[in-house]
């Protein structure tokens, strides 16, 4: 099984999380001051927002965001995922900043996709660069559709699936169904699924329904002590 140390997982990504939090805030208030306003509660105007950024705005008050997908993304793979090459699918990728730890921490020779229903999440992720441990260039890939649509993957050809912030703040225990059913089509026999909790799918909603489709929890990985969030690890087997 893949191994990743805690001093490897501390030593990558961003830097500190006060200057993450700093430029973050300086971002968002340069931002304000030209009228874009990304927290907005209605999906036209968050995409809207989006557009009007360049990268480096976008990567700024994405940065709490990201310094926690450097930490928990590892912290779940470890022990969990095969030590080879593997077929992995990041799920709300957003902006690739998910997919570039994937990219960064899967086994060389992995092919990562994106899945992301927002057109302008996916062009910022489109430009970025996504490197292996070894400094040479992951192979990803990207789909513009929403993770409760089919995926478009054969079946039993998936070892990863990820999702860092979609499922935990998007869906909800009448929504997921969809996603839970292709899961257990696309996941390989012994495949591993990586998903975040938060306000809209609790950690005990998750598990019960997790455990109702076949899949055995493996642990809860957070980003630091006082995360709330993070991301529960689940195996499945097609004999379940």
């Amino acid at each position: 099984m893949l191994s990743i140390s805690e001093y490897d997982i501390t030593s990558n990504g961003p830097g500190g999380i006060l200057c993450v939090w700093w430029r973050q805030w300086r971002t968002e208030r340069a931002l304000g001051h030209r009228g874009i306003h990304f927290r907005a509660t209605s999906f036209d105007e968050v995409l809207a927002a989006y557009a009007a950024m360049t990268q480096e705005e976008f990567d700024a008050i994405n940065g709490p965001q990201e310094w926690a997908n450097w930490r928990t993304i590892p912290r779940a793979m470890t022990g969990h995922v095969p030590d080879r090459p593997l077929r992995v699918l990041d799920l709300g990728c957003g902006t690739g900043a998910s997919t570039r730890v994937l990219a960064f921490y899967c086994p060389q020779g992995s092919h990562i996709t994106g899945y992301e229903i927002a057109e302008p999440m996916l062009q910022f992720a489109r430009r970025r660069e996504y490197r292996q441990r070894n400094g040479e260039p992951a192979k990803v890939d990207f789909i513009c559709q929403g993770v409760t649509e089919p995926l478009r993957e054969p079946d039993a050809s998936i070892d990863l699936i990820n999702a860092s912030g979609v499922v935990g703040h998007h869906l909800t225990p009448a929504t997921i169904p969809p996603l839970v059913a292709e899961m257990r089509r696309v996941l390989t026999p012994s495949g591993v699924a990586m998903l975040d909790v938060g306000p809209t799918m609790p950690g005990s909603d998750l598990l019960r329904i997790m455990a109702d489709a076949g899949f055995a929890y493996q642990g809860h990985y957070t980003s630091w002590f006082g995360d709330r969030t993070g991301e529960m690890v689940f195996s499945f087997s097609h004999a379940s």
